[in-house]
């Protein structure tokens, strides 16, 4: 009893002092993050660790020009610097700012609708697109040909759709709603909204493009399933 007891204990020691040891975190200036064991630089690399599934700790390296700080027993270090020869025209503090906005975008936006909404136009223009109408032959000239769906075979019209979709949803910027925003500060902050939308709209685009052309397979694979001409 004694000995299980020590070996619950000495386990429950070694969780809470590896979760110590990844007590650090990187945020990158794209607003990605990670809660990891930091390194150091090496060279022009930031190098730092991450537990894996296994809890084994996994090394990554950075560059640090994609790097805007990295926070290390408890202290903030920038390596981001406004140099506008080299592209960083944002000054620090705008970058910061920029970066936390498009962090939470990672954090709370999802695109559920823009996936199935695509998904179903999708499905849709795939159906449509087989869609033969009984004004487009004579029925005594072609007896063997049948107005309606998978009337006629598909064609690459649908094809289209992706790309109109991935633009119209990935273009445009969004409101965004306070309840997507964890860093209250960032509430009516330009700067702030912009890397919201850097991100929102990269995610809009991707659901955009991935739903329509599954729904667009599907609807393929239907003609292919229930066409019996």
């Amino acid at each position: 009893m004694k000995k299980s007891l020590l070996c619950i204990i000495f386990t429950l020691l070694l969780i809470h002092l590896n979760a110590q040891s990844y007590q650090d975190s990187v945020l990158l200036l794209n607003g990605k993050s990670y809660k990891c064991n930091v390194i150091g630089l090496e060279g022009p690399s930031l190098h730092f660790q991450i537990q894996n599934k296994k809890g084994d700790s996994d090394d990554y390296f950075i560059a640090d020009y994609r790097v805007f700080s990295f926070h290390q027993t408890g202290k903030e270090n920038i390596l981001y610097e406004h140099n506008e020869e080299i592209g960083n025209f944002l000054r620090v503090d705008e970058s910061k700012r920029y970066a936390i906005g498009a962090y939470d975008a990672r954090q709370t936006y999802h695109t559920n609708f823009v996936f199935w909404s695509s998904f179903a136009i999708g499905y849709s223009m795939s159906l449509w697109d087989t869609y033969l109408s009984s004004k487009a032959f004579d029925p005594i000239l072609f007896p063997e040909k049948k107005s309606g769906f998978f009337g006629k075979s598909p064609t690459m019209i649908p094809f289209v759709t992706p790309i109109m979709l991935t633009a119209s949803f990935g273009l445009p910027n969004m409101r965004v709603k306070d309840k997507f925003i964890l860093h209250k500060n960032g509430v009516n902050d330009n700067m702030y909204y912009a890397g919201f939308n850097s991100y929102s709209k990269q995610k809009r685009a991707f659901s955009a493009l991935k739903g329509s052309a599954i729904g667009i397979g599907l609807g393929m694979i239907t003609y292919a399933i229930l066409n019996i001409n």
